[in-house]
């Protein structure tokens, strides 16, 4: 069912709402009060959805907010399914190669992970990571990130071999696009030695 046209009052009233919750949220969140800054999003989700329709954007974008607050304060328990549904419906209205589908992706990926579904996590960075580099190349800033996440995450389950080869890979990339001397780079040279021993990283 479609929802009701909101009259432009109640509209003025719910935008307000909206605003103040993203405030409130925010402010909860910095103090460290992720559970409190995700019900206080809840709380206006509800009221917003009755009177937009679940999937308006205002809507969605205050899902996206309350997951991404539940994951900040690491319960990835409630932050996967919420992440896994966005993108369900983020790639039914926008398309899978949309920006917020595989961002929606890619941190329910990291939340399978944190809940160590190592192979399932994988398995989606690797898909988010195709579509990704088919659109920006493999070099680009959301590619190097996902590239590596999963080195870290093939590190962290012992797969010393594939761990390599995807870290020495990204780090070469690494020194061509943000420098050997960044911080970033620097801590992939730090796995490759912790992999390799006294061989470490190759020199950029």
């Amino acid at each position: 069912m479609a929802p009701v046209p909101v009259p432009a009052r109640a509209d003025t009233v719910l935008r307000d709402a909206i605003r103040d919750a993203y405030a409130r949220s925010a402010d909860l969140a910095e103090s460290g009060r992720f559970a409190q800054a995700a019900d206080v999003l809840k709380a206006v989700i509800a009221t917003a959805a009755t009177a937009l329709g679940a999937q308006n954007p205002r809507v969605l974008g205050l899902r996206r907010q309350r997951a991404a607050v539940l994951m900040a304060g690491e319960d990835f328990r409630r932050a996967l399914p919420e992440f896994d549904a966005l993108a369900a419906v983020y790639a039914r209205t926008a398309g899978p190669a949309d920006d917020s589908t595989l961002e929606c992706r890619r941190h329910a990926a990291h939340c399978r992970a944190n809940l160590g579904q190592a192979t399932v996590a994988l398995r989606e960075f690797q898909e988010v990571l195709e579509v990704v580099s088919d659109v920006d190349g493999d070099a680009s800033e959301t590619a190097l990130d996902l590239r590596h996440s999963i080195g870290v995450l093939l590190f962290s389950e012992g797969r010393r071999t594939e761990a390599e080869g995807v870290l020495d890979a990204l780090h070469e990339d690494m020194c061509v696009v943000l420098g050997e001397d960044h911080e970033e780079t620097r801590e992939i040279a730090g796995l490759l030695a912790r992999l390799r021993g006294p061989e470490g990283a190759r020199p950029c």
